[in-house]
């Protein structure tokens, strides 16, 4: 019988941290397929390492559920790498933040991770609709009238004119992610305002990526999607200029933003 040989290595080895500086916090929604890989593309060679936790979430989407989330978040942040820092939290839901409030996603994140930066998809579109220096807006999304006008709102509230708001009317999460990139397109194309600006797909479930430069080529505007907006802002963040083909005219500008 062959007696295996354990040892410990004694001498003091070179140590060096992982992504210094470099880290981003995903909370993505457990319901969602998509986002995580949707930024995955966006940022695979930006020099970024992504965390991923997910946080509670039940169908329909409605304004009740989308404010619960707020009741896990806490959990969701402490359960991402425990005690250690990270540089940018990205919270993963625009209808979520919008329900939830900006203002008290940033508080209750940094309260966990005090040195972190935060985002999340709609406060990243507006910081990119000043970038690109529009103010007309039409909206996609995939969600429900009652949910749609609250992301008017908030966007109105920025001082956004919002030309028109069109949904899917979807209640589940995983169902959004059903709704392939042809129908997005045709939809955009079918309700983009005559007098818009740029065009914002909202939802980070939604296969909008895939259509960002289509679009933008056919309409003559920039096309701006949640998880487009939030992989760009969380690089400004970090202070790092990264230009991919998919990411459209936004990340075509050499721009530097907080």
């Amino acid at each position: 019988m062959t007696v295996t040989n354990i040892q410990e290595i004694e001498f003091a080895h070179a140590k060096s941290e992982y992504y210094p500086d470099c880290k981003i916090g995903l909370i993505a929604l457990r319901t969602d397929h998509l986002v995580e890989d949707a930024m995955r593309s966006l940022l695979c060679d930006s020099g970024v390492s992504i965390i991923t936790n997910r946080i509670t979430f039940n169908d329909p989407i409605n304004k009740e559920n989308l404010q619960a989330m707020e009741l896990d978040l806490e959990r969701a942040v402490t359960d991402m790498l425990p005690g250690k820092q990270i540089d940018v939290v990205a919270f993963g839901c625009s209808s979520g933040t919008v329900a939830i409030g900006e203002k008290t996603l940033t508080e209750k994140i940094r309260k966990i991770k005090p040195t972190a930066r935060v985002t999340n998809p709609v406060t990243a579109a507006t910081s990119a609709f000043s970038a690109l220096g529009v103010k007309k807006l039409t909206i996609i999304t995939p969600y429900i009238s009652e949910v749609n006008k609250a992301v008017a709102q908030f966007f109105t509230d920025k001082g956004l004119d919002i030309l028109n708001i069109t949904g899917f009317n979807v209640m589940a999460d995983a169902d959004i992610t059903r709704i392939d990139p042809a129908a997005i397109k045709k939809a955009a194309l079918e309700y983009v305002h005559p007098d818009t600006e740029a065009l914002f797909l909202s939802c980070t479930a939604l296969r909008s990526i895939e259509v960002i430069e289509e679009l933008e080529e056919k309409l003559g505007i920039p096309v701006i999607t949640s998880n487009q907006a939030m992989a760009w802002h969380a690089l400004q963040l970090l202070g790092k200029h990264h230009a991919i083909r998919a990411g459209g005219r936004l990340f075509s500008l050499d721009v530097n933003v907080s």
